[in-house]
């Protein structure tokens, strides 16, 4: 259970930044989709969390529970500051190019595709990713049953813009040799991260997980990540944990890296260097 007082042993490098959470305000902005609701968790919450895990900026992605009115992020976004946060939006397929663009003022670089919704479809991939790619924004997947990728490979092969796939691909576990690396859609999403525009987000380990924390049996998974291309993963704490309970420890989470990535080098790119590239290049 999350301790607000629990500062994490791992160091972040300056400038470092958060990839994946989430704010919910439902008492200033309803829910669109309430069952996707969390408990109230507001943008001074998540700036303390940020400023005890010791990230520098973040990118704050639009719940579910929001649909396509993104108030609530963009709002979470000007009050800790441009220059320490962006968003990941959600649009309708028929969003304007004026929408995109004042989004993209107000700090959107992404959008989200969060397949447990129906606001944004596999068939709106490869359309929206050429009309946001002209921003400079990438895409943002996931699937709650993690067990798509066959079909995605399809999806993001030639897309202009980079893609970002959420949580270790929420890849579920399965008995024996299927909870590690093995499992053969985790090996599909081993395939997608080499295409070179594909960053995975070491995030969420816990729906990777049969056994709980420290996730003994994700660990392979992101050490089989980070050898393959440790240039195309991000972190995220995905705060607060949405439907956790009880919510994980977001320092003992971030501790992990400490010891299934050993290379400081390579945590600082994972940390700083591959998520300064998507959000703050600008």
């Amino acid at each position: 259970m999350t301790d607000p007082h629990t500062r994490p042993t791992l160091v972040c490098p300056p400038g470092s930044v958060e990839c994946h959470s989430h704010i919910y305000d439902p008492a200033r902005f309803p829910y669109v989709m309430p069952e996707l609701g969390e408990a109230p968790h507001d943008w001074r919450a998540f700036q303390a969390m940020l400023d005890r895990l010791g990230f520098d900026r973040t990118a704050i992605v639009q719940a579910g529970a929001y649909g396509t009115d993104n108030t609530c992020t963009l709002e979470a976004v000007a009050k800790i500051g441009l220059d320490r946060a962006r968003a990941v939006v959600v649009t309708k397929p028929d969003e304007t190019e004026a929408g995109f663009r004042a989004l993209h003022v107000q700090g959107a670089r992404g959008l989200r595709f969060f397949f447990g919704s129906p606001f944004l479809t596999m068939a709106d991939v490869k359309p929206m990713a050429a009309r946001v790619a002209p921003l400079g924004w990438h895409i943002i997947m996931q699937d709650p049953n993690g067990l798509t990728f066959p079909a995605w490979e399809e999806a993001v092969t030639g897309l202009p813009c980079p893609v970002v796939i959420d949580h270790l691909g929420r890849v579920p576990p399965g008995p024996g040799a299927m909870a590690a690396a093995t499992h053969p859609q985790f090996q599909a999403l081993l395939r997608l991260i080499e295409k070179g525009h594909v960053y995975v987000k070491l995030s969420g380990f816990y729906y990777a997980s049969a056994t709980g924390f420290p996730y003994q049996d994700v660990e392979q998974r992101v050490r089989a990540l980070v050898e393959a291309r440790p240039d195309r993963l991000l972190y995220g704490a995905n705060w607060p944990h949405p439907k956790m309970q009880p919510k994980p420890d977001d320092a003992k989470e971030l501790d992990l890296l400490l010891d299934w990535v050993p290379d400081g080098k390579i945590r600082d790119m994972i940390l700083r260097d591959n998520p300064t590239r998507l959000y703050f290049a600008d």
